[in-house]
């Protein structure tokens, strides 16, 4: 089996994106004309590469870095705003600007072109579970030889809109949608070692999955995601320092009785708090807590059940550096 990847570097930013981290001033510049989500996902991921030592944004494409983005709503506020000036001024109001940020992808791609990222650029959305979806997919894409290096994890943001279009689809009721990004540097572990990097953690697990009957009595989609993750990592259930776990308010019973089934005794668990539900980068930041609260070497499982029904779950194990 080939080593585990590493963690070697985090990113975190919330609701003043450019105080997250002293960005290059390049990237300044491009914070300042990009879209939300965007500004985030910068934000976040050039304070990961800064930790990770790999925040080069003047030499030339780098092939074996790359990203890997989840995100429940991605570029959502950037098409209200490109449609209501349609809908305004007319084909006037069509904005170049905006357009070219109404696709998923286009803060990957502004991240990639930022930092110079030449390797694997992908979005992943799956609702709130995107982000640790992501962080999976980038762990499969290091076993499978395609990149050295990879920023992954989850960022969403918020706003009237987005509020008015769950309202009307009838989706409140939960916890307040929060913005945020959270992102890891994912590496190769020889490639790691090679450049001496720190090792903050090592994703040991993964597995995704989907549970079509959330609102039934049983979630037995997510006792086996759970168990595959563990699996997948070698880990008992008893063996977890940690777990952390999303199923926002009106899942919270269903997802306890899950974990309740797949870990056995009831264990410590952590989840959202009062900074509201966090989407997609919820569950990536569940995971960086959960790491920080546990001794070196200890494992940690972070779950997250979207109420679409996609599910994902992560084992990592906390390195000898702080993180």
């Amino acid at each position: 089996m080939s080593e585990r990847p590493v963690i070697t570097g985090v990113g975190v930013a919330g609701p003043e994106p450019d105080a997250a981290h002293p960005l290059p001033g390049v990237v300044r510049a491009r914070l300042a004309r990009t879209e939300r989500v965007t500004q985030l996902v910068l934000a976040a991921a050039g304070a990961a590469l800064a930790d990770a030592g790999l925040a080069d944004t003047t030499g030339p494409p780098r092939p074996r870095c790359g990203v890997v983005l989840g995100t429940a709503f991605g570029c959502f506020l950037t098409n209200a705003a490109y449609q209501r000036g349609l809908v305004e001024r007319g084909p006037a109001g069509a904005s170049p600007r905006l357009f070219a940020a109404t696709v998923s992808n286009a803060a990957a791609g502004e991240l990639a072109i930022a930092y110079r990222l030449g390797g694997p650029s992908v979005t992943l959305s799956a609702g709130a579970a995107s982000g640790l979806l992501a962080l999976g997919h980038a762990a499969d894409l290091l076993a499978a030889g395609r990149a050295d290096a990879l920023v992954a994890g989850g960022a969403d943001a918020v706003g009237e809109d987005l509020a008015a279009w769950a309202a009307d689809g009838g989706f409140g009721g939960g916890a307040v949608p929060a913005e945020a990004a959270a992102v890891v540097v994912l590496e190769d572990a020889q490639a790691a070692r090679a450049r001496g990097a720190r090792v903050l953690a090592t994703v040991e697990g993964y597995a995704a999955g989907f549970e079509p009957a959330l609102g039934a009595a049983r979630a037995d989609g997510v006792v086996a995601t759970v168990a595959a993750a563990l699996a997948e990592a070698g880990v008992r259930a008893a063996d977890l320092a940690a777990v952390a776990a999303w199923g926002r308010p009106r899942l919270a019973a269903l997802v306890r009785a899950a974990l309740d089934e797949a870990l056995g005794d009831a264990r410590a668990t952590l989840g959202a708090d009062g900074a509201g539900d966090l989407l997609a980068a919820a569950a990536p930041l569940g995971l960086l807590s959960a790491l920080r609260a546990v001794p070196p070497g200890a494992a940690v499982l972070a779950l997250d059940v979207c109420p679409s029904g996609q599910l994902a779950a992560v084992v990592a194990r906390r390195g000898k550096e702080d993180a």
